[in-house]
């Protein structure tokens, strides 16, 4: 019974996807929905007037950028851009690497799928994103 259980446990533990796998589920855009941090609600967003859109290259580069979504289903973009390299640590961890001005900073993507996206930051800040999804005006 032990070695059922221990197999059991390893084929669970060994078929867990590399974070390789969650990449191209980044690339696109993403709506703001909540930031916690310690496992408490700082900030919940009913409606968001920026969303964030990620960019990822074959070298695992990339960009995030801020837009305006317009009534007519295009997008004013920010003039500011996020360069970036996917970095994974650990063999499990999958780190965003941002330079911006000579300045380095880290965070983590904690979870990530075809519909939602969390990102931890160096100071403990949990920024939980769903797919955005234009509004459609008849």
């Amino acid at each position: 019974m032990k070695k059922v259980l221990f197999l059991t446990t390893l084929f669970f533990f060994s078929c867990k996807p590399h974070p390789v796998d969650y990449i191209e589920f980044i690339n696109g855009y993403w709506e703001i929905e909540n930031v916690y941090k310690n496992g408490k609600l700082l900030k919940e967003f009913k409606i968001s007037q920026e969303i964030d859109y990620f960019r990822i290259n074959n070298d695992l580069s990339g960009f995030r950028k801020k837009l305006k979504p317009n009534f007519n289903g295009s997008y004013t973009t920010s003039k500011d851009q996020l360069n970036f390299k996917l970095e994974i640590k650990f063999n499990k961890r999958l780190i965003i690497v941002y330079e911006d001005n000579n300045t380095i900073f880290v965070e983590e993507i904690t979870k990530v799928n075809k519909t939602n996206l969390s990102i931890k930051n160096d100071k403990g800040m949990v920024y939980n994103y769903k797919v955005y999804k234009p509004l459609e005006l008849n």
